[in-house]
């Protein structure tokens, strides 16, 4: 699954739900061998892409990933943002990474990674804190690779390689644990903002508008 891979520049690629698989990690690293790229993985297949369907499935899966960016599902994403060189690179690694999978004699195993718990899931979606979460990421927390300008994470101060830790007086060790704090906000009510920034634990208020 591709989702999303045009912003490559200078940054690695990711490859997310390798724990989906034993053979993934030692497969890509061998491949990109000649072909030179940054890869980070991550294991979680239940990030928020595509390939959850094959996780619940049990078809292991694969997804390349080049990060967040604050033109994201904005008009903004236009053709003259992509890294088309990039995308070629990326190409060529799943190219030969379906081709080792069509010549196999057997599929790759499946393993089940277990699922973090997750609760709430109410007013997400209509909340908009600015902030662009760090998928590429694995820590205790939610990464930031960016936040929006002039969206309320920005008034807040907070900025990409931010870790929040806590938010509207929960613990944040996750994705999940930030999008259950989400539910909590309220719109144009000031919540607390716990975050990491070079290892120092910092404070701060954001307050969260309305999605358009």
């Amino acid at each position: 699954n591709f989702d999303m891979v045009g912003r490559l520049e200078d940054d690695p690629l990711n490859l997310q739900a390798v724990g989906s698989s034993s053979i993934w990690t030692d497969l890509a690293e061998e491949l990109n061998a000649p072909l030179g790229l940054d890869l980070t993985f991550v294991s979680d297949p239940y990030l928020p892409t595509d390939v959850g369907s094959l996780n619940a499935a049990e078809v292991p899966s694969l997804n390349f990933f080049t990060g967040s960016h604050e033109d994201y599902h904005r008009p903004t994403d236009d053709a003259d943002t992509l890294d088309y060189e990039g995308l070629d690179r990326i190409v060529d690694l799943a190219t030969a990474v379906a081709s080792n999978l069509a010549n196999r004699p057997d599929a790759p195993d499946f393993i089940r990674v277990e699922r973090e718990q997750q609760r709430g899931g109410g007013a997400t979606m209509r909340i908009f804190t600015g902030t662009i979460p760090d998928y590429t990421q694995e820590v205790e927390g939610l990464s930031l690779s960016g936040v929006i300008g002039g969206g309320p994470a920005e008034a807040a101060g907070l900025q990409g390689g931010d870790v929040i830790v806590g938010l509207a007086g929960q613990a944040v060790t996750n994705i999940y644990d930030y999008m259950y704090a989400l539910d909590l906000l309220k719109v144009g009510e000031p919540s607390e903002v716990v975050f990491l920034r070079d290892g120092e634990r910092l404070t701060t208020e954001l307050i969260p508008r309305v999605r358009e």
